[in-house]
């Protein structure tokens, strides 16, 4: 399965009182469409955010549409998470879960994730400076699946691996998006010195790869983005995890961290979870 854990809503949608207009939403729709079609399992669909966070920030998903041949995290009357990570998907549909990205400049924004916690599927931060940075990276906030940092534009702080260690080995991933490698030339030289560093500061262990697409044709297949992980010095095997196997730990870490208490109590699975397990347990039996 190939996974591409970010697809951003615009931009004013982050913003106090924003929303996501029906053509906006009709234009996300042909991206995650376009996703399905060449190959991947999974989505997230990325809101990213300024500020302290608040629970009101949630409302922008009040008009999501339905999605063809897709599998939503979440109930659209509602708002409420019905699945996740775990959840199953039907055959040759795409699962689409729903992401926040905090930009984080000063430690009070980052405390304010824990009033949007377990709304999202799944939580990143991206941090603007080498504080924020240690902070994302050595648990100082529990709600952090995922690292994202800016890699079209130059950064005011270094990606030290002795920093970036501290998040690998609290399960949290480091994310490369891709899209700015299809921008303008000075960009695209930015995001390959970006991106070099994370490999290098990683060894490309926990990465993940991602589009940030906001057109369907800014998407790239699953083995395209595996073959430029040559260009960061990263093997065709750690470029191929970055889409599968990594993604997929990034969505656990995240499942473990809201639906366990300190990832050792899970919750009573339902009778319905119960009957889906027995169901397949018979499935494999016969």
């Amino acid at each position: 399965m190939f996974y591409d854990l970010n697809i951003p809503l615009p931009e004013a949608a982050g913003k106090a009182g924003g929303h996501v207009s029906s053509q906006e939403w009709a234009q996300i729709a042909q991206t995650v469409e376009q996703a399905r079609v060449l190959g991947y399992s999974v989505v997230a669909l990325n809101l990213t955010l300024q500020g302290k966070l608040a629970p009101e920030h949630l409302s922008v998903w009040n008009t999501t549409p339905e999605f063809k041949n897709a599998q939503l995290s979440w109930d659209r009357a509602t708002g409420a998470r019905v699945g996740g990570a775990t959840r199953s998907v039907g055959r040759g549909k795409i699962c689409v879960l729903r992401r926040l990205t905090a930009v984080i400049g000063d430690a009070t924004q980052g405390h304010s994730l824990a009033s949007v916690d377990g709304a999202y599927d799944i939580v990143a931060v991206q941090p603007t400076n080498d504080a924020m940075l240690l902070a994302a990276c050595n648990g100082t906030w529990d709600a952090v699946d995922i690292v994202a940092l800016d890699m079209g534009q130059r950064w005011n702080f270094v990606a030290k691996q002795k920093v970036v260690t501290q998040a690998l080995a609290l399960g949290v991933s480091l994310e490369i998006m891709y899209q700015p490698a299809l921008a303008g030339e000075k960009t695209r030289q930015q995001w390959v010195s970006n991106a070099a560093a994370v490999v290098r500061a990683t060894r490309g262990r926990s990465v993940i790869w991602t589009s940030a697409a906001r057109r369907a044709l800014d998407l790239r297949a699953p083995y395209d983005i595996a073959n430029l992980g040559e260009v960061l010095q990263l093997n065709g095997d750690l470029s191929k995890r970055a889409l599968a196997a990594n993604a997929r730990a990034a969505l656990m870490h995240a499942f473990t961290r809201s639906s366990t208490l300190r990832a050792v109590i899970a919750p009573k699975h339902s009778a319905a979870d119960e009957s889906e397990g027995l169901a397949k347990k018979a499935r494999m039996a016969s």
